[in-house]
This record gives C-alpha cells, sequence and structure tokens, in this order.
C-alpha cells in the first residue's frame, strides 16, 4: 500500500510542475525584468526529498518536459537538465532528512539555469548586482516554500530508506 502511495505522490508531483506553470507565468519577478517567479520549480525538490534522488531527478526531468511540450517555451526546453540535477541533489539531501539543504537544491537548478539560458545565447547579463539580488530573492521564496511543504507533508508522504529510490 506504501509504494503504491508513493508513485502516485511522485505522478502528483512530476504533474504538479506543467499544471503550475500556467499559473507562475503571471507571478513577475520584482528584479529581473521579463522574469517570472519560478514557482513550480520546487516539485522536483520535493520528490527528491520525499521519494529519493532517482525519484527527484525523473520529477525534474519529466515534469519540465512535459512542460516544454505543453507550453512551448524554450525556457522549459532548456531547463530539463537543470531541474534533474537539482531534484537529484535534492534526493540526497533527503535521504539524511536535511530539510534545509534540500531546500537549498533549489539554488543548484536556478544556478544551471542560468548558465544554460546564457551559454545558448536566451539570456543576457547586463546587469550583474540585479541578477544577484533577484536569484537571492526568488531562491528564499522558493526555499521558504519548500520548508514549508516539507514541514507540513513529512509525515504524509516522505518514505523509509527501503523505499527510497
Amino acid at each position: 500500500m506504501l509504494k503504491r502511495r508513493s508513485y502516485a505522490g511522485l505522478v502528483g508531483l512530476i504533474l504538479a510542475y506543467p499544471v503550475t506553470h500556467f499559473l507562475v507565468q503571471y507571478i513577475p519577478n520584482p528584479l529581473v525584468p521579463h522574469a517570472n517567479l519560478a514557482m513550480n520549480m520546487i516539485f522536483p525538490v520535493l520528490a527528491g526529498y520525499f521519494y529519493g534522488p532517482l525519484s527527484g531527478a525523473f520529477a525534474g526531468m519529466l515534469g519540465t518536459g512535459i512542460s516544454a511540450v505543453l507550453v512551448p517555451d524554450v525556457y522549459d526546453a532548456l531547463a530539463i537538465l537543470p531541474h534533474t540535477f537539482m531534484g537529484l541533489a535534492a534526493g540526497i539531501a533527503g535521504n539524511s532528512q536535511k530539510q534545509f539543504l534540500a531546500a537549498l537544491s533549489i539554488l543548484v537548478g536556478h544556478m544551471l539555469n542560468i548558465l544554460f539560458f546564457w551559454r545558448l545565447g536566451e539570456f543576457v547579463i547586463e546587469n550583474v548586482s540585479t541578477l544577484i539580488l533577484g536569484l537571492i530573492t526568488e531562491t528564499t521564496i522558493d526555499m521558504v516554500a519548500i520548508i514549508l511543504l516539507i514541514v507540513l507533508l513529512q509525515k504524509i508522504f516522505y518514505v523509509n530508506d527501503e523505499q527510497r529510490w
């Protein structure tokens, strides 16, 4: 029964990414022009923390991939690999139930996104201080949301060592 519930929770977190994509596009980033607060990035982190490193990587890859197909957006397409690594990192931290470290893995996703977008010509760094302030702001908002959801949902969704993958 627990294993079936784990799969259902993982599928829910995978699907939450593309579903929330439609909502977050209306939440502007107050510091970075033409950007939004990518709150949907928290779902691969939660999947990694609750279900394990491979689950987090799988949620990052599939959730972002489905979103890239449903909403033809070059940023989602380029974010598939960064979000896969982000979910993996969160799962590694989740193995030892380190909530803050798992939440900090969102920074891995943001930094890799910026690197990929910049190197592939989709992002121009005009003002480094504004970029850093925006990154700190968005990472802080994401981390607060992640830690809050982990604290609220840990007893329901966290699986023990034998069932983590």
